[in-house]
């Protein structure tokens, strides 16, 4: 639509977005979201959880934000870890699974078990730390004027809620990453970026979705391992403000035996556990 614009159009809007870098500071009119509640089927029609929030952003807001976003990728790309495939140029989901169902088939070829805790974030765009995300960026020695814009960008932002064609008032958002933008999903990337790793696990991770494996000749080094891991990573967690929604986490024991260890993985028994032959 805007490559539709007339030239003088343009050249306001290419003004507009050379000051937003001049001077860090992203325009207040396009922080607001204005939110579309969609109704899940099935649900109960008057239960605030049976509708998936969708967020409208403004295209000019769009437009400046994919040239923040390449300014900042082009800083930031080569130091993401290598274990987070997610929103990530040349890496995909099959990608990700691949590696683990290598990771797991390796170890039934020696004969080893493997144990897998799957770990859901709840709200996890919704709720990240706006102040330990910019903390974050500036750990990653992100150019400063790159980090005042930015905080520019995630501060201040506000959304009303559209049913048919009635807003709501305005309401104020304190945490959390952009819904709907280009930016969010890189941005919670940056914050996920020094979630702990132990040398005897390996971390498999596509944006919030979060998978730890723990390999062993036995099942107590196998569980230990596993049980070390979780234990610094709630740590972490708590740090950082991120909860997680156990109703939705999942342990496997990979095996080729009949029989699942009689272990606990961070509070889980192994009658929550499921099998994988």
């Amino acid at each position: 639509m805007i490559k539709n614009f007339p030239c003088n159009c343009i050249l306001r809007i290419t003004l507009i977005i050379n000051c937003i870098f001049k001077f860090a500071h992203f325009p207040s009119p396009w922080k607001t979201a204005v939110v579309v509640p969609i109704y899940k089927k099935g649900k109960k029609t008057q239960a605030p959880d049976s509708y998936r929030p969708i967020s409208l952003l403004s295209s000019l807001s769009k437009l400046a934000e994919s040239i923040i976003l390449k300014r900042l990728e082009e800083e930031t790309e080569h130091k993401l870890i290598p274990f987070q495939f997610g929103f990530r140029k040349g890496l995909s989901t099959s990608e990700q699974l691949l590696r683990m169902v290598e990771h797991v088939r390796e170890g039934f070829c020696n004969k080893i078990d493997t144990a897998a805790v799957f770990i859901d974030i709840a709200k996890a765009f919704d709720r990240v730390w706006i102040d330990g995300l910019l903390y974050k960026m500036h750990k990653l020695r992100i150019t400063r004027k790159l980090i005042l814009l930015l905080q520019s960008y995630l501060k201040g932002r506000s959304f009303v809620v559209r049913v048919d064609k009635v807003l709501s008032t305005p309401r104020t958002t304190e945490a959390g990453v952009v819904q709907g933008s280009r930016l969010g999903p890189h941005c919670f990337n940056i914050f996920i970026n020094d979630i702990c790793q132990m040398p005897d696990t390996e971390l498999c991770l596509f944006a919030d979705d979060t998978a730890i494996l723990s390999s062993g000749k036995t099942a107590g080094a196998t569980m230990n391992s596993l049980n070390n891991h979780l234990t610094e990573l709630e740590k972490w967690l708590i740090k950082w403000k991120i909860k997680i929604n156990s109703d939705k986490c999942q342990a496997v024991y990979f095996s080729r035996k009949h029989n699942l260890p009689p272990k606990y993985i961070d509070g889980l028994s192994h009658g929550a556990m499921k099998r994988s032959t």
